[in-house]
This record gives C-alpha cells, structure tokens and sequence, in this order.
C-alpha cells in the first residue's frame, strides 16, 4: 500500500471511532447496552469473517481460547462504553475513554518493574489536571456516566495488555475476527440472563447498531491491520489522540452536546496530555526505537 494513502487511511480510523460515542448514546434510549454490543460483534464478526476467510477459518484451540478470553474482556469494555455514554455527555466520554493510552504505559511499567517514561509522567500530570477541570474543579463532581467511563478505559488498557501478548503467539488477524464473535456471543448470553435481549424495532435503531457494527468495529478494525505496517508510530499515536476531538464534532451534531468553557478547556488538556504522552518526534526517539510506548492497537 502507498505510504501516503496509508497515512490518510489511519486518519479515518478515529473519526470512526469517534462515531460511537454519540451512536451509542442514542442506541441506549430505547435498546439496553448488553444487546447493542452483541449485535454490533455479531454484525462485525460476519464482515470480517466474509473479508478475511482465509486467515479466520484456520482455526485450532490456542486460538479459540485466546480469542474467547480477550472477547469477554472487549464485551465487558464496550458495555461500560454504552453505559458510559448514557450517563454523561457523549464528548465527555470519548476524552475520558482516550485515557487508555496513558494507562497502558503505566501498566507496562508496573509489570516490567521499571519507571515510566517521562513523557509518560509528564502527560498524566497534564490529564489529571484536564479532568480536574472537566469535572468542574471538583473529582467528587464525576457522575456515575464518567466513572463508568473510567472504568471503560482500565479494561481497555488490560484487554490492550493481554491482546499484545496474544497476537505473538497466533494468528492476529484471526484472533481479531474471533474475538468479535465470542464478545457476540458473551454479550448476547448476558442480554438474555440480564435484561432481555433487545432487537432495533425502528429505522433510527437499525441505522445505529449498523453504524456502529460496521463504521465503528469492522471498517476500524480492518482499515487499522491494513495500514498499520505502513504507518510510523508517531502517526498512529496521533490519529488515536484525535478520537476525542471526532468524538465532540459528532456528538455537536448528531446529539446537540456543546461542552462549558471550562469543560472544554479541561478537554483539550486531556487531548494534549494524551499527545505528549503518545506522540514520538523523531528528536526524541531513542536509536533503533521501533514502537512507540502506550500506543494501543485498537480493535472495537
């Protein structure tokens, strides 16, 4: 693939994410979350299986234990996320979910038993303060919506964590495919224990689990496995920093949210704190520094 049209390409990725956020908040009005989430694995899982046949079907039970594992972890974060979004404003959640990238690096440290970097450090103290101010100077001020939102993003930093160790030992494009099928599969049994499982009655309902199903998780998931061997690593933590930011143009559009000044500022905090924690420049990239720490590879 060209260089230049991959770059471009990996542009596109957040925006879809970004989608979401505003997607799900409308989909939580009338469909509860464990039901939006298995169908948008469902309907992924069947796009991706059509596309990548030949990778999914070579299948064996290291790989189905592994993609069963990091599928109920991926279930469990995308029912935070639209639980998350439907308890806070759909822009508030897209800043706190792209917390992830932070976390992650943390996580590492911990388990590798070594300090974090200092872009790390310095990123978080930027984010802490972000979401000082997007809580309104006040982190007892949080809502149920921006807890959950946090907790979404520790279980996306762990399903990142484990994933990485997964795709070193088998097929990670077939372990992508099938973790969409089993965090289907997950979510629908606890739609039916929980809840009840819910289908979209209305042409608004059907227009968002399709969205979300094929904009959101399949086109996300196969454009970034394209691209990513093309891409350098400071381009890809970049275009994961603009998740948020896609996040607040759409739910302006799609849900009428406009964050407060103080709100807002404590968002492009969070968006910069992200950045400085993500972003390599190339001056400040160790020789022979392939990967860049913390930046996820992001597959729902």
């Amino acid at each position: 693939m060209d260089r230049k049209k991959a770059i471009a390409l990996s542009f596109s990725v957040p925006v879809a994410w970004g989608f979401s956020y505003p997607l799900m908040k409308i989909g939580m009005d009338s469909m509860n979350a464990t039901s939006i989430v298995a169908l948008r694995c469902i309907i992924a899982f069947a796009a991706c299986l059509v596309l990548f046949h030949k990778h999914a079907l070579r299948i064996n039970r290291d790989l189905m234990v592994r993609a069963a594992i990091i599928g109920a972890i991926m279930a469990t974060e995308l029912t935070c996320m639209c639980l998350g979004s439907s308890l806070t404003s759909a822009s508030t959640a897209g800043f706190l979910q792209s917390l992830t990238v932070v976390i992650v690096p943390f996580a590492n440290a911990a388990l590798l038993r070594r300090a974090p970097e200092r872009k790390v450090l310095i990123g978080t103290a930027i984010v802490t303060c972000g979401m000082l101010l997007l809580s309104g100077a006040d982190f007892t001020s949080l809502n149920p919506g921006a807890i959950i939102m946090l907790l979404s993003a520790f279980i996306y930093a762990s399903h990142i964590i484990v994933a990485k160790r997964f795709v070193e030992e088998v097929d990670p494009l077939a372990l992508g495919v099938w973790q969409l099928g089993f965090g289907g599969l997950f979510s629908g049994i606890a739609a039916c224990t929980f809840g009840g499982f819910t289908l979209p009655s209305t042409p608004n309902e059907i227009v968002v689990v399709v969205a979300l199903a094929l904009i959101c998780s399949a086109y996300g998931f196969i454009t970034q496995t394209l691209v990513q061997p093309h891409v350098p690593a400071e381009t890809t933590g970049f275009a994961f920093s603009l998740e948020p930011v896609c996040s607040a143009v759409f739910s302006f559009f799609l849900v009428g949210e406009v964050l407060s000044p103080i709100a807002f500022f404590g968002a492009a905090l969070i968006l910069t704190g992200v950045m400085v924690a993500t972003v390599e420049l190339p001056r400040l990239r160790s020789q022979g520094h392939a990967h860049m720490a913390g930046a996820p590879e992001r597959v729902s």
